[in-house]
């Protein structure tokens, strides 16, 4: 890439690179977006923003071409460097995810119990925390075109990023839910059940040979230890209450 009479700024791929950004030459080192700068020393540059923020150097004489698109394509994709049309587009980006998150909390706090309510409210804390699973069938199947493109809009911003856990977090205040989980007890019906089930499991075990259904069946019994600890620890500030 690097010859002894041409610099970066010179290069017609690097300029198209900049210009695809927003930036165009304001002198023959220089771009500009009207926002930020970019200077060009040789083959180093300097990423300035005009907002006074972080200035960006790097020397790249040693990188090839693809690792310069990389790295300036990382650079500009910061805040200060974004161009109007980009920063338009991301507040349009936000407001849409606020929209489907709204929509999605009123409607868990007008029907929780629905099955709708039920689908959605498995959706939002799946996206918050680890320990509830969302049936995506059972989702799609009970969910009208509006609050599926509530869901879609929710579920991509949070793949790419876009969708932070302070955000999904207002959206199970106003759902409720964080108030309805807080006030959750275990029954003692639901602590019998699962003594019934562990029971069952273990004459089960003592009834089947060596075989991977036995092998199944004593993970199914590790699994159920597990949530019958995690019943009782759920417990414990209620007789702490109490």
């Amino acid at each position: 890439m690097k010859s002894e009479n041409e610099t970066l700024a010179a290069q017609p791929w690097f300029v198209d690179l900049l210009a695809a950004k927003g930036f165009h030459r304001s002198s023959p080192n220089s771009f500009t977006n009207h926002k930020a700068s970019i200077n060009i020393e040789g083959f180093k540059l300097t990423a300035n923003p005009s907002t006074g923020g972080k200035v960006w150097t790097t020397e790249l004489g040693a990188a090839d071409q693809a690792t310069v698109k990389m790295i300036v394509e990382q650079i500009l994709k910061m805040r200060p460097f974004l161009t109007d049309a980009e920063l338009a587009s991301q507040r349009a980006e936000k407001e849409r995810l606020e929209r489907a998150l709204t929509g999605i909390g009123n409607t868990i706090k007008e029907c929780p119990d629905t099955h709708s309510g039920v689908e959605l409210r498995r959706f939002l804390w799946s996206l918050y925390n680890s320990y509830h699973v969302v049936n995506l069938y059972h989702l799609a199947s009970v969910l009208d075109s509006k609050r599926a493109g509530w869901v879609a809009e929710v579920f991509v911003g949070a793949l790419v990023g876009v969708l932070g856990e302070d955000d999904i977090k207002r959206a199970l205040l106003v759902a409720g839910e964080l108030e309805r989980w807080d006030e959750v007890r275990p029954l003692d019906e639901t602590q019998k059940r699962l003594d019934e089930a562990l029971d069952q499991i273990e004459a089960l075990l003592g009834m089947l040979p060596p075989s991977r259904a036995h092998a199944e069946t004593r993970s199914a019994r590790e699994r159920l230890w597990e949530a019958k600890d995690a019943l009782r620890r759920a417990k414990e500030p209620e007789r702490q209450e109490s």
